[in-house]
């Protein structure tokens, strides 16, 4: 099954509690299957505009994150964005 493919074996056994656990900086976060960063990051109380974001060692710019969908297996890291100059 690919990173795009949501209608493998595990998916027509899901139902309404299907849910997966992830690292989300050291803290474990549940939430359902298929769920977008933004999900994430809401579900755990951050305020989008106050964090920065990677998954798996890539940043993930804001715009990006309500399409970007997460797996158990993501290492998904919080940090302050860099500002100034």
């Amino acid at each position: 099954m690919t990173a795009g493919d949501h209608n493998g074996p595990q998916s027509a056994a899901d139902g309404a509690d299907a849910m997966m656990t992830l690292d989300l900086g050291g803290r474990l976060c549940r939430l359902p299957h298929g769920s977008t960063l933004a999900q994430l990051l809401a579900l755990a109380g951050h305020a989008p505009e106050q964090v920065a974001t990677a998954v798996n060692g890539q940043f993930v710019p804001r715009p990006q994150r309500a399409s970007h969908i997460v797996f158990a297996t993501d290492t998904v890291v919080l940090f302050r964005p860099i500002v100034g100059g």
